[in-house]
This record gives structure tokens, sequence and C-alpha cells, in this order.
């Protein structure tokens, strides 16, 4: 099969008679590879960051947490709960609080949520996030994250103590003038004890480090609230990515009450991690442009060799267009490789990422994802068609168009001048 004269010539330019392949052509496939590869892994990372925090966020949360308008705490959440129904919203009772965790002489601020659990598993996915143990815990049993048995040692049947700061500090009251007053305890104070029934992982640092499950009454008893009482109802709606004309419903509906989603909740998280997102593709996809002027200087210095040959084919008869294409095609045919490699680079290293992070941790003597600051537990990864496509088409319009200046200027050559040219 013949190949056009304008592609059969990009091809011959680009590989020189005694070796297959230009090391300056190399040089200028490894630019755009590496810029692709490298757009590939930072969309990839925070595409599944968005996703693993959006997937533990709803597995802990429910998409809709109401609150009470007149009093501090829902006395008879069943009531309002059975109000709820008719709108198509599951709901459950939450007390929510913070706490100190005592184990042995240690002592940590955590997070106790008093659940239901045969109505929680209706309004979010902690039960399915229970790995070990169970999740159906009674009176004196509770359910903690495993980062924060792992930390302190803890291990099923393990007993540990709860203090409510808001209870230990009732006796202390605080004057106009800024002095304090400290009374003799009317009652004697005793902290929950509670025993070690499961544990849960979301994969979301924050959660599992922090949050202690229990009964809901076991919690009403620590933070000194009634019986049957409830801090916030939690519910679940059948469209949590289109809940705005639900919750403007229920919102009129019932004044009394305040209502928060989860979008409300987190609204400031996700939208750092949107615009932390198009920065880190902003900033990486000047990577493919520098790329693109190495690919440039390539075929400028291939027009400056040629222009014998150049002039030559002018003068027998070819196009100035057809001289372009020779030029468009070389830079395309470079993109092509080039883009090709970046994506085979890119998806490789997103699919061992796990195994690389643990090798350059040990390289590098600390961990280089640590929890507490990526909030979570593994390296997260998504690369999704869309995005794909996106930095595919970027790159191969920039490698195309950095060969457009070469290419004009090669087909701006007089043929008389250039065949005298040395």
């Amino acid at each position: 099969m013949h190949l056009p004269a304008d592609l059969f010539l990009s091809l011959r330019y680009l590989r020189p008679k005694r070796t297959f392949i230009s090391t300056i052509t190399l040089l200028s496939i490894m630019g755009p590879a590496l810029g692709v590869a490298i757009l590939i892994i930072v969309s990839s990372v925070m595409a599944g960051f968005d996703r693993d925090i959006r997937r533990g966020i709803m597995d802990m949360q429910a998409h809709l947490q109401i609150y009470s308008l007149v009093e501090k705490q829902f006395s008879d959440p069943m009531a309002v709960i059975r109000k709820l129904e008719p709108y198509g919203l599951r709901a459950a009772p939450l007390i929510e609080g913070s706490a100190l965790l005592q184990i042995r002489d240690q002592i940590l601020p955590k997070i106790v949520r008093g659940i239901v659990p045969e109505m929680e598993k209706n309004v979010s996915n902690l039960c399915s996030s229970t790995y070990l143990g169970r999740f159906d815990i009674k009176d004196g049993e509770c359910v903690i994250g495993d980062r924060l048995a792992m930390q302190i040692g803890l291990r099923i049947g393990d007993t540990l103590l709860l203090h409510s700061p808001a209870r230990l500090t009732k006796n202390v009251k605080w004057r106009e003038d800024g002095q304090v007053d400290v009374s003799q305890p009317d009652e004697l104070y005793l902290p929950e004890q509670v025993k070690i029934a499961g544990f849960f992982s979301t994969g979301v640092a924050d959660f599992d480090d922090n949050i202690v499950l229990l009964t809901l009454d076991q919690a009403a008893d620590l933070f000194g609230y009634d019986w049957g009482s409830a801090t916030v109802i939690q519910a679940k709606v059948p469209e949590p990515m289109a809940m705005d004309g639900l919750v403007s419903t229920l919102r009129q509906n019932f004044e009394e009450l305040a209502m928060v989603t989860w979008q409300e909740r987190n609204q400031l998280l996700f939208g750092t991690l949107r615009v932390e997102k198009n920065l880190m593709t902003f900033l990486m996809a000047f990577i493919v442009l520098v790329a693109s002027f190495s690919i440039a200087a390539t075929l400028i210095t291939v027009a400056v060799q040629k222009t014998r040959e150049i002039g030559l084919l002018k003068a027998v008869g070819m196009s100035r267009w057809a001289i372009v294409r020779i030029f468009l095609f070389q830079g395309g045919i470079i993109g092509l490789i080039g883009t090709t490699a970046g994506v085979v680079i890119g998806l490789a290293v997103m699919a061992s990422r796990e195994t690389i992070a643990k090798l350059l941790s040990k390289a590098m003597g600390h961990d280089v994802f640590p929890a507490e600051l990526y909030h979570l537990t593994q390296v997260p990864s998504l690369t999704t068609w869309d995005d794909l496509s996106k930095i595919i088409a970027m790159s191969l319009c920039i490698c195309i168009f950095a060969a457009l200046v070469p290419a004009l200027y090669a087909s701006s050559l007089a043929p008389a001048r250039a065949l005298q040219e040395d």
C-alpha cells in the first residue's frame, strides 16, 4: 500500500537513515507522554478523593438532619418521624455530642452518637460498614472505628469508660463579673461503662478515628437527657442528589424545625475539593504545554535541515498546503504516540498506586499519604472516560498546534532561495 506523499515524508523525517528513531524525536514524544501521565494521575486521584469522601459521608451521615427550633431536644421524636413519613422520608432519632473516652490511664476526646440500631439501618450505611462483631448493640455495648481500635489497642469484648464534659462541669458557674463559682454536686457522677461489640470502617479517617456508637438510651444517660428523647432526627430521602424541592416543601410545612441537608453540611469540603481538582488540572496542563515547545523546536530543526529538500518539493509542484500537512502530520504522530504512552503510564501508576505509595513511604522513612492529613485510609483513584477523553483531546490539539509554526515556516520558503542553501 502506497502512503500519500505528505504522510510518507512526515514518517520519513521523524526517522533518520542510520537509526530506527531519532533521539530528538524520542525526547519530543516523552514530553507529552509524561504530561498526559501526570494529568491522568492528578485527575484520577482528585476524582477518587471526591468520590471516597462523599461515600464515607453518606455512610456515616443521613441525607437530612432535622433540629427543633422550639426546644433543645425532641422529647417525642417518634411523633415527628411519623409526620415525615407521608413525604417519603425514612427517619431515625439520634443523640450526638462530645465525650471523653477513657481506657486505663489514657483519655481521648471523641464524638458519641446514640442510635437505635434497627432504625439506623434505614438512614445510613453504618451497618454495612461494620466488618467485625455486631452492629445490633444493646445498652452497655458500643461500636467503634477500626482505626481508633488500632490506635489504643482495643479488641472486641474490651471495656472502656465514657465521660460527658457537660455533666462533669455542671457544678461550675460563671458569674457576670467573670468570677467562677464551684458548688458541691447534687448527685454522684459516674461515667458510662461500655463493652466493645464491633468495629466499623468507612474509609474516612475522621470518622474511623473519632466516632463511638451507643444505644439511644445510654447516650441519653451519658449526656443527661430523658430516655426516648433525641437531639437530632436524621432522615433518608428518595433522591439525595435532587432534594432541593422536597426540602423546600418540608421547610414551609414545618416552620418549627430546622433542616440541614448533607450538601449544606459539607458545602465547604466539597467546594474545596472541586476548586482543588480544577486548579490542579489547570496547572498540570502547563506540563503538556511546555512539552509542546520541544515538539515545535524539533520540527523547526527538521524544517531547517530539510530546507533544500522542501525547495525541491515546491519546485516540482508540491503545494504550500501539502508542505504544511507534512509538519502537521509530524506533530500529530508525535502527539498520538506520546499521548498513548502517557495514558498507559498513567493507568499503570493508578493500578499499582498502593504499592508505589508503600515503596515511597519506605524509601523516604515516613508515610507519604497520612490518613490524618488526607482523611482517607487509602490512595483514592477514579478514572472516568470523560476526564480521559478531555486529556487525550487536549494533548493532541496542543501537539498539532505546536507543529503549526514550523509548518508555516516551511511552507513560506521560496523554492529558488531554498535550493541555494548549503
